[in-house]
């Protein structure tokens, strides 16, 4: 099933609402969040006019990534009164579907998963106990 978090991601005056999958095997030591074109385009970053494009290595083999670094926010949506935000670098990769979290994003925001197979997570900052069921995918 994998675990899922409601997001909104800010690039300058636009904003986009979606699920997003926390992905443990992405690892990062910056804040990156992965985005498809279509997310892309809602941002206005695609078609891209200034860009860095990266090489990285995923599950999928090698992957060229157009990277704009620090131009993002990401606040995790908690229904709550505090809902952590980060600065985050955006990579676009035409060959995903859905937004994903690399594992200091995850950690950033607060979340701890309990359950990746069953979808279940809390906010470190939620009263103990609390358990938040899995978002649904884009899928």
């Amino acid at each position: 099933m994998g675990v899922r978090v409601r997001v909104k991601i800010e690039v300058g005056d636009r904003s986009v609402e979606l699920p997003a999958l926390l992905n443990s095997g992405f690892e990062s030591d910056e804040p990156d969040v992965v985005v498809p074109v279509s997310v892309a385009e809602a941002l206005g970053l695609w078609p891209p006019h200034s860009f860095r494009l990266e090489e990285v290595a995923t599950a999928g083999g090698d992957v060229r990534v157009f990277v704009f670094p620090r131009q993002g926010r990401i606040r995790l949506l908690l229904g709550t009164d505090y809902e952590p935000e980060i600065t985050c670098n955006i990579l676009v990769n035409p060959h995903v579907d859905e937004v994903l979290l690399s594992d200091y994003v995850i950690d950033e925001l607060g979340i701890v998963v309990l359950s990746f197979r069953r979808g279940l997570w809390r906010h470190k900052e939620d009263p103990e106990g609390t358990v938040r069921q899995s978002e649904q995918g884009n899928n």
